[in-house]
């Protein structure tokens, strides 16, 4: 089977990029909708909960599926993410002849939203690295040896973070820190909108209109990291994050020399925000152990079962075989 139209206009513009990747990327990253002509491709840390929240507003058609299958998430909110619950389809879905229309017509609306490189990785870092979430652990683990310890936590700073990412980055880092070329693919698609976060409204109000609706008052809530953890640039670490992330900075048009010097001014949350993330975190570990329990019954019940199966088995060789 053939790799599709959309992955291999990539690779013919990407040559050095790995097909299945690619193919992985778009299978889970790229939304479509052929009536409205409408292609995203997300860029996580950039807006992409707020976009997803924007699409399942306009075309989706039933409730949010909680704990879908290999989404490990410690917000409910954050289910969002996961591919069950996505209103429209991968390009990868569609029939060669969709794709390149979808990615060749000049009335499509073909979109990505990105994001302040510099911003993009104290988020990435903030939301995902220093308070140890799920599907980031192997960060942890290669700088501490280790899990946390159950007393003393050791989280990781801003400056180790800088230094992991300058040594482990690639084409298939992790996206939340992955470079954005390698996830929006601007040398291959064309788009016809590129999104700033720092200018969210327009995009939403783009998404809206396109759809025949009026856009929103207020922008969806998107997600953000449960700790204002102080993430200090100094010129030296921004160089070092620029030169990790040059081909954003020239891709998306942003400047080089404009990196938040007072990210770590404000490193407390509300009383408010503090209880909202703790209840949400305890609802997924009550979930968790809930279903721990039904899979546990669930053993016992197939274990008892099968312990019948094999006395009754047993029981009637027995009887087939009266003792001389």
């Amino acid at each position: 089977m053939g790799l599709g139209y959309a992955v291999t206009r990539i690779l013919d513009a990407c040559p050095g990029l790995n097909p299945g990747v690619v193919e992985k990327r778009l299978a889970y990253g790229s939304f479509a909708h052929l009536r409205d002509r409408v292609v995203y491709l997300e860029v996580p840390k950039a807006a992409c909960t707020a976009i997803k929240m924007v699409l399942r507003d306009l075309y989706a058609s039933t409730p949010l599926t909680m704990y879908p299958r290999m989404s490990r998430q410690t917000k409910r909110g954050m289910f969002v993410h996961a591919r069950a619950n996505a209103p429209l389809p991968a390009l990868t879905e569609l029939d060669d002849a969709a794709q390149r229309e979808l990615l060749e017509d000049d009335d499509v609306l073909r979109f990505t939203v990105a994001r302040n490189p510099y911003t993009r990785f104290v988020s990435a870092w903030r939301d995902k690295v220093y308070l140890y979430e799920p599907t980031v652990e192997d960060v942890y683990q290669a700088l501490r040896g280790s899990a946390p310890d159950v007393g003393h936590k050791q989280p990781i700073q801003f400056a180790e973070f800088v230094a992991h990412v300058e040594r482990t980055i690639s084409a298939t880092s992790d996206p939340h820190w992955r470079r954005q070329v390698d996830l929006a693919y601007p040398d291959a698609i064309r788009f016809t909108h590129v999104g700033k976060t720092e200018n969210l409204p327009a995009t939403v109000g783009l998404l809206y209109r396109r759809a025949g609706r009026e856009p929103p008052e207020t922008m969806p809530r998107a997600n953000g990291a449960a700790l204002l953890a102080g993430a200090s640039y100094t010129p030296a670490l921004a160089k070092r994050v620029h030169d990790v992330y040059a081909h954003d900075f020239m891709a998306f048009d942003y400047d080089p020399a404009a990196w938040p010097c007072d990210v770590d001014a404000e490193t407390a949350v509300s009383l408010e925000r503090f209880v909202d993330e703790i209840m949400e975190r305890n609802v997924i570990i009550t979930h968790l152990y809930d279903e721990r329990a039904r899979l546990a019954r669930e053993y016992d019940d197939v274990y008892r079962f099968s312990l019948t199966r094999l006395k009754n088995k047993w029981r009637r060789w027995f009887d087939s075989h009266p003792r001389t």
